[in-house]
């Protein structure tokens, strides 16, 4: 817990080849069956207060780390910091006094809580009292704990002097006063012992006498243990030193942690205090699937706050400790940027079968947000029920993106499983999920489509999928944990070729660097092949080596050959394909007065309208009217007014069957997507709009609006 354990090591995988034969290699054992979670978007709660989005020393000693352009997406709430691990010991280490080992510590969480207590952050700043005074397992053998022999004088000093220094850098910090005090390396004087509660009351005592404003946040065991918070609370209220706020860390599931917490409080008499857990996930945990369980079970606790632990990066190296990768998201940065993402109201959900969910809705953001993870490595299908779908709904059907978020370092964004105008029927839409990996996160999105940052930068497609075809002497080797989908397409032979096809302006392509690794070529549309050299002396296995140059937006062709050559310093001609990204031309929106659309007789244009694209509405009264609008692209969404006084319009594509579209409303949109066309194929379509001169019963009017067109390349 905290950084009382070693760093994890990096998971290690064996060479794909060894004297000429594929290892292979075991899948991690998950289980398979299938369940079905519920989300009801009628029943609608509390406003989502981000509980879990907080950091256990995830910032720069300096507190300038990360950049604002990795944390701010996240929208943390919660940060704990006190000097841990910084050189000098702290107060101890100055030979318990105020000296320079002391001032660095406290230098350094002042620094953290400035930046992250002020705007745009408004965070809530955790100081860990043992951690200035010294108490982060590094302490000598011979270490003074406080009120040793019944002698609490000089750690009333340090309070004193602790007090007295944050008050004077005016940062609203909250004193934590120490860290896991139940036996561990922070405190060997025994959980709940005599001197613990001299120790706890002293520092509540002093600082309450110089800071009577101050927020007190304890006992911060280093689990959730009902026995031991049962006495604490027992004790505390006792002696008058309850703390401001209840803590404690980890715990089995934060929501019946929270609850048994709630009812301690009430069987002792005592008022309800906000509760916070400081640490949460085990480094084993720390990956997207079991961060977006817990994150669901935090929606629906009544936890106000809660800190990711720190495992691999403590404790000042401003990386969030394993939610950033050499300055790059992670999967687990993709959990937090959804989880902050789910505003507007908390829904109510059901869990099945080890999985959880938790969803939101914002009518004025325009999605409901459901947020999947998994507690036990659950893969399968897990159908997402939902019901109360009446926001969003366009002519039966509600636009359902499922992304899936994997467990890698570095990640570029989440992928899209899938994107598509799904029916709606009586308020009902079930969505099936395929998990890939019990360390996966999913998220099903309802609403208009997303923005391009939002689906999560290039497609990511991998190796073993249909849009890349191999030759002869090429295998496959499953169940490989540090690659995409964990499948590894691989060759030793020279000649040895794959193609890779797609539609796009960039591609990336990643693969197998090692000691063993030898060198291919890579060319698109048949142009000069460029040499790669796949050898490396330490393994990346999902590593971009190599990226084409900017293409022109359309279908191309990768060709990858195994030269047969390698590295002086490689041991092998191996090459091992994991995936690759795909860069794709941004979705355009074109306006009803572009290029493109063409307005047959009785058709008229207002200008000046604010709440339309570009400002201009392309109108008709008229029954059999008819518009234009020619684009290329896979994929066309018209935007139209919706309004008490519009009719209804029929569109087709390329001549096809007519679709009626009602564009009637209670009240008024102007600009939202009223209806979008299949799947089509990359080439050049044209969208025929046709006023029908008919109308829905409740409708004042007979007009049609256009507003714009948004062209999917």
């Amino acid at each position: 817990m905290m950084h009382r354990a070693a760093p994890p090591g990096r998971l290690l995988m064996a060479a794909l080849l060894a004297a000429g034969a594929l290892v292979a290699l075991a899948p991690t054992p998950a289980s398979a069956a299938d369940t079905t979670v519920t989300v009801n978007l009628a029943q609608r709660g509390k406003v989502p207060t981000r509980a879990g989005a907080g950091f256990l020393y995830g910032l720069s000693q300096d507190g300038a780390g990360p950049a604002d352009s990795l944390l701010q997406p996240l929208r943390p709430t919660l940060f704990r910091g006190g000097g841990a691990r910084i050189a000098g010991h702290g107060w101890i280490g100055d030979g318990y006094a105020a000296g320079s080992g002391y001032q660095v510590r406290l230098n350094s969480a002042v620094a953290q809580a400035r930046r992250v207590t002020a705007a745009p952050y408004n965070a809530t700043y955790h100081l860990l009292v043992s951690d200035v005074w010294g108490a982060d397992t590094e302490q000598p053998a011979n270490t003074v704990y406080p009120c040793d022999n019944g002698d609490c004088t000089n750690w009333r000093s340090f309070i004193t002097r602790l007090v007295t220094d944050v008050k004077a850098s005016g940062v609203p910090a909250r004193y934590d006063i120490w860290n896991e005090p139940d036996g561990t390396g922070f405190w060997p004087r025994g959980v709940n012992s005599a001197q613990y509660y001299q120790m706890w009351n002293t520092a509540v005592t002093e600082i309450r006498r110089l800071d009577p404003q101050a927020v007190i946040v304890g006992p911060s065991y280093s689990g959730y243990n009902h026995g031991w918070l049962d006495a604490w609370v027992a004790r505390t209220k006792a002696d008058g030193i309850l703390p401001n706020v209840l803590n404690w860390h980890f715990g089995i599931d934060p929501a019946a942690d929270a609850a048994d917490a709630k009812a301690i409080l009430t069987a002792r008499g005592v008022a309800q205090l906000p509760l916070t857990i400081d640490e949460y996930l085990f480094s084993q945990q720390q990956h997207p699937g079991y961060l977006a369980w817990f994150l669901d079970r935090l929606a629906v606790s009544d936890v106000s706050a809660a800190a990711h632990a720190i495992w691999s990066d403590c404790c000042v190296a401003g990386t969030l400790d394993s939610v950033l990768w050499n300055g790059q998201p992670t999967g687990q940065w993709w959990v937090y940027r959804a989880y902050a993402q789910m505003t507007g109201n908390v829904v109510s959900t059901t869990n099945g079968n080890g999985m959880a969910v938790a969803a939101t809705i914002d009518p004025a953001a325009g999605r409901a947000v459901a947020l999947l993870g998994n507690q036990n490595g659950q893969t399968g299908t897990t159908t997402v029920a939902f019901t109360g779908v009446t926001d969003f709904v366009s002519n039966g059907r509600v636009r359902v993106t499922v992304q899936r978020i994997p467990n890698q370092s570095p990640l570029p964004g989440p992928i899209v499983v899938s994107s598509a105008d799904l029916p709606v029927t009586n308020g009902a839409l079930n969505v099936p999920v395929t998990v890939q990996s019990g360390t996966d996160a999913y998220t099903v999105t309802l609403g208009a489509p997303l923005d391009a940052g939002e689906q999560g930068g290039p497609l990511v497609i991998d190796a073993n999928s249909p849009d890349f075809t191999y030759g002869a002497n090429w295998g496959l080797t499953t169940g490989v944990p540090d690659m995409y989908a964990g499948t590894a397409n691989w060759s030793f032979v020279s000649g040895a070729t794959a193609t890779f096809r797609f539609t796009g302006t960039q591609v990336a392509l990643r693969a197998v660097r090692d000691v063993d690794q030898g060198r291919m070529t890579v060319a698109v549309d048949g142009g000069t092949p460029t040499t790669v050299d796949n050898y490396a002396p330490a393994r990346n296995a999902s590593g971009v080596v190599w990226t084409s140059p900017v293409l022109p937006n359309g279908a191309h062709t990768l060709t990858i050959v195994n030269t047969g050559q390698r590295n002086p310093s490689s041991s092998g001609t191996n090459i091992a394909l994991d995936r690759a990204d795909v860069t794709r031309a941004a979705v355009q929106t074109v306006d009803g007065t572009g290029p493109g659309f063409a307005y047959g007789a009785n058709w008229g244009l207002t200008t000046g309208v604010p709440d339309m694209y570009g400002g201009t509405a392309n109108w008709s009264f008229t029954a059999g009217a008819t518009a234009t609008f020619t684009f290329t692209g896979t994929r066309v969404a018209l935007h139209a007014v919706r309004d008490v006084d519009q009719q209804i319009m029929a569109l087709s594509v390329d001549g096809g069957a007519e679709v009626l579209v009602d564009n009637y409303a209670a009240s008024r949109n102007a600009s939202g997507v009223v209806w979008t066309s299949p799947a089509l194929a990359g080439a050049q379509h044209t969208l025929r709009i046709r006023v029908t001169g008919t109308k829905n019963a409740a409708g004042s009017g007979w007009n049609v609006a256009i507003d714009s067109a948004d062209v999917t390349p």
